[in-house]
């Protein structure tokens, strides 16, 4: 399994997390079962909290290079200038409006090459809300399916896929209202 994406420095943005179209091109790459333990590296990164995950037709690098665009023109590009005016407001991080009118959080990240740390705004158009847990269950069970493991999304094989891969507790049932089954369709389209 190949991470096939561009970020432009100084940009810190998880894909894995946030940018549902790189997450089905991901999976749509998986050929064999082995690539699953390189998966696992991947999906420790998504973390334990909920999050947007972004299904506008921008992909990470479009999302980056608009940002960068935006900095550089109001001179704020460098770490000295993008951190006063990250704190400018008393706050911790500031939001910019995409073309899409998606909306994106900036933050100051640790890495001090990639000090602009983004990702979307909490219920930003074009963006669904997502469980951590939800999200890596999504993944696994569609990469899983994608190389022949498994063959339906039934509430015995998810609980089964959970418990091996996640070390997380079996779900008492799929329905199609629920938040796994809704992202998985979400994931799954186009694949």
């Amino acid at each position: 399994m190949e991470e096939k994406t561009f970020i432009p420095s100084p940009v810190n943005f998880n894909c894995w997390k946030h940018h549902a179209g790189f997450i089905k091109k991901q999976i749509k790459s998986i050929r064999e079962i082995e690539a699953l333990d390189e998966l696992k590296a991947y999906l420790l990164k998504i973390g334990e909290s909920q999050m947007d995950l972004y299904l506008g037709k921008f992909s990470p690098e479009e999302i980056s290079n608009q940002i960068i665009t935006m900095l550089k023109r109001e001179k704020i590009l460098s770490l000295e200038h993008y951190k006063k005016w990250l704190f400018k407001d008393g706050k911790d991080y500031q939001l910019i409006s995409l073309k899409d009118k998606s909306i994106w959080t900036l933050r100051l990240s640790e890495n001090q090459k990639r000090y602009i740390h983004l990702h979307p705004g909490r219920y930003s158009p074009h963006t669904i809300r997502v469980k951590a847990t939800t999200l890596k269950t999504a993944i696994l069970v569609l990469c899983l399916e994608q190389v022949g493991e498994i063959k339906s999304f039934e509430t015995e094989t998810v609980n089964n896929v959970r418990k091996k891969y996640l070390d997380e507790p079996p779900l008492k049932s799929l329905s199609k209202a629920s938040g796994l089954i809704r992202l998985i369709d979400l994931l799954y389209k186009k694949l």
